[in-house]
């Protein structure tokens, strides 16, 4: 999809997608799409969300309508920390967008 229509993602990600780096005000799925697979967690809005709402759909929706739902996504790549290869790291997005980025130790680290 970013591929073939970059014009729908700002400006400011595009560079950072290609190249495999999420950025703070990254949503969601362009965090997706830079950081590759992942394990998510997700409280869903309450005033927006009915109880048991599909956690995805509700994680995905903040690209389109961001609401007050606490989502974390935790990624494992090469590209994220370049001279730290196969760093793990966990990002945390506000009123869907990312507000922060934290290196996780590895079992390797002390």
């Amino acid at each position: 999809m970013f591929k073939e229509h970059p014009e729908l993602f700002p400006e400011v990600h595009r560079s950072p997608i290609l190249n495999g780096v999420i950025v703070a005000g990254m949503t969601p799925f362009e965090s997706k799409l830079a950081g590759g697979a992942f394990a998510f967690k997700v409280i869903a809005d309450t005033s927006r969300w009915p109880a048991h709402s599909d956690p995805l759909r509700v994680m995905w929706q903040q690209s389109i309508a961001p609401d007050s739902s606490q989502i974390w996504m935790t990624f494992k790549n090469d590209t994220q920390f370049p001279n730290e290869p196969g760093t793990l790291f966990r990002v945390e997005f506000h009123d869907g967008k990312v507000a922060r980025i934290d290196r996780l130790p590895s079992p390797q680290d002390p």
